[in-house]
This record gives C-alpha cells, structure tokens and sequence, in this order.
C-alpha cells in the first residue's frame, strides 16, 4: 500500500500540531488532559476510515478501524457491562458499538485471511486486501503492547502511552507514511511499527539531553570547580530570585552536621524529607530563605524533562529517516 500524498500531509501535520500542544502542556504543567487526546483521535480516525475505505470494499478491514479507535478508548473508560444495559449511557453504548465492530473486524479478518502465505505477506504480494487487514492486525497488537506495558509499570507515563497509542491510530504501518526524505536502508523488506520506531527516535533524543546541558553551563560559565561537574550534566544554576515553584528539583539542600547545618548539592533529589527544620521547610521559599540565610546567591536547578517532549521531536526523524532499529537487525 502507497500513502496518499496529500492524506499523510494532513495526517503528519496534525499529529504534529497534537504532539505539540500535548509536550507544551506536559511541559509546562506536567499534565494532559484526556480531552486532549479524545479530541485529537477524531481527525486520525476519520483519516485512517476514508483511506480505508478508498483502498478496500473490504467490511472487515473497515471494522479495523474502529477495533483500533476501541482499543484506545480503553485508556479512558472501561468496556460497558452487559449487566446493567439499561443502566447505560450514551457514551457506554457508543462503547458497546465500537467493540461489536472491532469483534467482527478481527473474527471476519480471521475467516478471510486464516489461509495466508506469509512470505508472500511480507513481500508485499498478497492481495492488497490482505496485506491492509494484516498491517491493521498488527497496530492492534502494537496497541496491545503499549497498554500492557502501561499497566505492568514498564511505561509509567499515562500521558507517553495515550501518545504512543495515538501515534499507532495515525500511523498503523509504514503503508501510511509517506517515502521517507534520507533512507538509512533502501532495502529493508520488515521493520518495528511506526510508534515504536518513534520512541526509539525519543529516546536517542533523551540521551542527547545531558551534553546539550552540559554545554550550555560551561558556555554560561556556570561550571567553577571540579564540583561543578557532577551537576552540570543535568541541572544548571538558577539565582535564588529565579527559583520557583515550577516543575523543576532544588538539587542544592541544607544537610544536618554535627557542626550545624551544611550546604550539599546533589546529583538526584532527595527521596525521604529530613526532620530537620532546614531541609523540612514546608515550602519552596522558605528553602530558599533558608540558603539564602546561608550566604549562597545560586543554587543547581533540575528542569523535569517529560518524555513526552522527546516523543514530539522524534516525529521529525521519523519522518525524514524512518525506522532506525530494521537496519541494525536486518
């Protein structure tokens, strides 16, 4: 299958738009609305249903689609329960009629395609029906993946997995990509799916983040001594003036010594709350009060990076290089 060119135009810029708004939030407020995500499902939906369509007479592909949009709704609500039907709302029975659909999609798709030469599948020549209910199939699964790993803890982020998953809803398969711009292997034949080739792109991004930082201070002159150093990889100096109660960690503390209070910076913020009346202040300014009472002008400030940033960047490499694990493996 061959992506639309003006479709996937408009399918990357309103992802992009989406994952923007949703980093800027996560940024700003460590937090995303669910609104955020159901209203933006709307447009990948009707995008992916009218390339369905435009691509397949098929009824069980077209049921793919909705068993993709009812999967992600349960990030939001649970199934409707058969027991109290009469109890049920609007919502609980559009619920009910999105799993009738993805039930049939997945049982017709099954029937239809039980008999596949999967050799033929993943060289691309089987029927395109075929081929279109596979990839479908496998987005479920990659969906499947992402919700597992969010209820076992591997992914703790709700608002990582509801982008990964919405990711997969724009983006079932590499067919609704565009060619990419810089290809890092022309002849790849298989390849991860689209979503997790974009955290894998979000994660080299993640890893780029120290050094940047680390530039940055010794560029602000923010590193004086060989102390410096073990901060100015993840943190950077703020003036006490500076200091908020932003989304950010104080990692420069007051410490209990048997000589008085003492100055320490650390390298990750302190798990348990002393009781100590320096390091228990109760409050952001009365912390810097407190170090201010010290003599100190600066302290080191950790900036909380959500990982949901490095997803919105890494739809840029996604996009100009595709997937950078097939070559690796393959």
């Amino acid at each position: 299958m061959t992506a639309d060119p003006l479709l996937s135009t408009i399918r990357i810029s309103t992802l992009v738009v989406c994952m923007a708004a949703a980093a800027r939030s996560d940024y700003g407020t460590l937090h995303v609305r669910d609104t955020h995500w159901l209203w933006w499902a709307i447009p990948g939906t009707l995008i992916l249903l009218f390339e369905v369509i435009s691509n397949s007479d098929n009824f069980a592909n077209m049921c793919m689609v909705f068993a993709l949009v009812a999967t992600f709704s349960s990030c939001f609500v649970r199934p409707s329960d058969p027991r109290r039907i009469m109890e049920w709302t609007r919502n609980e029975t559009f619920i009910f009629l999105l799993y009738i659909l993805a039930i049939s999609g997945i049982t017709l798709g099954i029937i239809e395609n039980y008999d596949t030469n999967f050799i033929e599948l993943i060289l691309g020549e089987e029927s395109p029906d075929r081929i279109l209910w596979w990839s479908l199939l496998g987005a479920l699964v990659t969906m499947g993946v992402y919700l597992t790993a969010w209820r076992f803890g591997v992914i703790q982020g709700g608002a990582d997995v509801k982008a990964l998953i919405l990711v997969t809803l724009y983006f079932p398969s590499w067919g609704y990509l565009p060619d990419q711009m810089f290809y890092l292997d022309e002849d790849l034949v298989f390849g991860i799916p689209p979503s997790m080739a974009l955290f894998v792109w979000a994660g080299a991004a993640f890893i780029l983040a120290p050094p940047l930082i680390f530039i940055n201070n010794i560029v602000m002159g923010n590193v004086e001594s060989m102390s410096d150093l073990k901060m100015a990889w993840h943190a950077t100096r703020k003036r006490l003036s500076e200091v908020e109660d932003d989304n950010s960690w104080v990692l420069t503390e007051l410490v209990d010594h048997e000589n008085g209070p003492r100055v320490v910076n650390r390298i990750l913020p302190s798990k348990k709350s002393s009781s100590s009346e320096y390091s228990n202040s109760g409050s952001r300014s009365t912390e810097m009060e407190l170090l201010d009472g010290m003599g100190l002008e600066t302290v080191w400030v950790a900036r909380k990076h959500p990982f949901l940033v490095y997803l919105f960047l890494g739809i840029f490499p996604l996009v100009f290089f595709g997937d950078p694990i097939a070559p690796l493996i393959i």
